[in-house]
């Protein structure tokens, strides 16, 4: 799975990615290898802001490995989180201490199976990274992406558009929970089962996704809560755990 290092990091560019949202670009003293979903832990110099968890965190990669050697991190900025403030004021240029990769919640290119990725908010970064690898690797992997997010300010949004057009392999949903409601087991039923619909416009079909359950591998990623809700419900539809993987975002 990689090897696992202690790397300095400098930051070398921050970018708002959506509402509250942003990505740090990191670039390592040398080469770090890593797979699509791993993460990484940071290490900052000093917490402007006090924090009692302290100065270090875990944060998925959002990249890919073919992006080349700059590590994208991308998170919710919260204003309780000291070290997240404090992270934010880091100038460019500035040292970070790095240690990784590490991680199982990875994409495998042996992967057989239909693969349903299903995002709640910030739980989006490691899809990212493997939609990312598999487009770029020019694989015909078929992957179907479930992102709900609390407000339509979804992150990543304009990319996997324009990813989508060019690659039928690759389909996104987008769930916008404000005003749709959260994920359940009607709604993913449709989803794979049934229809394909655009949820800004309740009840229009807009894609026919047809999907065997059995067929399926499904990947959850989000708050705990989410990913909780989502194993229940998958429960429910007769989804056994071999064909569920899951990582819970906490958030700090």
């Amino acid at each position: 799975m990689g090897y696992y290092i202690s790397m300095k990091l400098k930051l070398v560019e921050k970018k708002d990615e959506a509402k509250g949202t942003t990505s740090f670009f990191l670039e390592p003293e040398r080469p770090v290898s890593f797979l699509p979903g791993q993460y990484i832990y940071l290490t900052i110099p000093t917490l402007i802001f006090p924090d009692s968890k302290g100065r270090t965190r875990h944060f998925t990669i959002s990249s890919s490995p073919t992006e080349g050697e700059i590590l994208r991190v991308t998170t919710r900025m919260r204003e309780e989180s000291g070290f997240k403030k404090s992270l934010d004021e880091l100038p460019i240029g500035a040292q970070i201490d790095g240690e990784g990769p590490n991680g199982t919640f990875v994409f495998d290119e042996g992967e057989k199976l239909n693969n349903v990725f299903v995002a709640g908010g910030i739980g989006i970064t490691p899809f990212r990274s493997m939609i990312k690898y598999i487009v770029d690797k020019n694989l015909t992997t078929p992957i179907y992406l479930i992102y709900s997010n609390s407000d339509n300010d979804f992150v990543f949004k304009k990319e996997f558009d324009e990813i989508v057009s060019s690659h039928p392999n690759i389909k996104v949903q987008y769930v916008p929970t404000s005003t749709e409601g959260h994920l359940d087991e009607l709604k993913i039923s449709k989803f794979i089962t049934n229809q394909k619909f655009d949820m800004s416009q309740p009840g229009r079909a807009i894609e026919n996704w047809k999907l065997k359950i059995s067929s399926l591998t499904w990947w959850l990623c989000g708050p705990p809560p989410m990913v909780d809700t989502m194993e229940n419900v998958l429960g429910k539809m007769g989804i056994t755990s071999n064909h569920i993987r899951s990582e819970k975002f906490t958030g700090y």
